[in-house]
Order: C-alpha cells, then sequence, then structure tokens
C-alpha cells in the first residue's frame, strides 16, 4: 500500500528515520504514527477518485430528472388543453347537432300542421253566407243586430 504513495508527497511529513528498539518506543511511535498518516491518505485519494465520479454521476442524473419533471409538467399542460379544447368542440358539436334537431322538429311540426289544415279545409263543407254577412261587411251593424234596449 506505501509503494502507491510517494515517500515525498508534499502533504504527508517525511518517514522517521530512526530505528525502533522496543515496541512502544518514541521512534514506534512515530512510525505508526507515520503509516497512520500515510493510510488516510491512502483512504483519501481513493474516496476522491471514487467519489468524484459518482457525484458528477449523481450531479447529472439530478439534472435529467429535472428536466424529465420539466417534460412531463410541459406535456401535462398539452393533454390538458388538448382535452379542453376537445371537449370544447364536442360541446359545439352536440349544440349544433340539437339546434339542426330542433330546427327539423320545428319544421315536420309545421309541415304536418299545415298539411293537416289543407286537409281539413278540402274535405269540410263550403259554408253559404246569407245576406246579413254582405250587411255586415257594409258596417251598418245597427241594422242587423237588433238594440238591447227593445
Amino acid at each position: 500500500m506505501q509503494a502507491l504513495v510517494p515517500p515525498n508527497s508534499p502533504s504527508l511529513p517525511q518517514r522517521p528515520t530512526c530505528l525502533v528498539w522496543y515496541a512502544g518506543d518514541s521512534c514506534d511511535e512515530l512510525v505508526q504514527q507515520y503509516n497512520q498518516t500515510v493510510l488516510e491518505h491512502q483512504q483519501k485519494d481513493w474516496e476522491a477518485s471514487v467519489a468524484a465520479p459518482l457525484r458528477k454521476q449523481i450531479a447529472d442524473q439530478q439534472r435529467q430528472l429535472a428536466d424529465q419533471r420539466n417534460q412531463i409538467k410541459t406535456l401535462q399542460l398539452a393533454i390538458e388543453s388538448q382535452t379542453a379544447a376537445t371537449l370544447q368542440s364536442r360541446a359545439r358539436n352536440r349544440a349544433a347537432i340539437e339546434l339542426v334537431g330542433a330546427i327539423l322538429g320545428m319544421g315536420i311540426a309545421l309541415f304536418v300542421a299545415l298539411a293537416t289544415f289543407r286537409r281539413l279545409v278540402r274535405n269540410s263543407i263550403p259554408i253559404e253566407f246569407g245576406p246579413q254577412v254582405s250587411e255586415c261587411t257594409s258596417g251598418n251593424w245597427d241594422e242587423i243586430v237588433p238594440a238591447a234596449s227593445e
């Protein structure tokens, strides 16, 4: 593991040059501290080398998610506007069809009424009006209608 870290790295202290005589002496403690520092430095380098691409990948995925959310919102708005336009179009078409139906119904009813009236007129007995009707048309009502006081 120590071969991965150059011995004269600027962030690492120099390796102790003393000789360890027994466990726990001051030189042994310096060597252990140095080894611990090298190990921590290697671990940080490894984490940085592994974590940096992962952080970049996470940031890219978060951007993609944000873009996809915006696309979804845009598509939802488009769907809502198309739905509203379709509903309005259907309502207009239905109203137009109902109007045409009402006009046709009124036309048929008028036609039936006129046909019935013509049939009644043709089949009726002609009424002959006597001389009183001609007098009524002349405007001389006093002669035709007797006075109520008599």
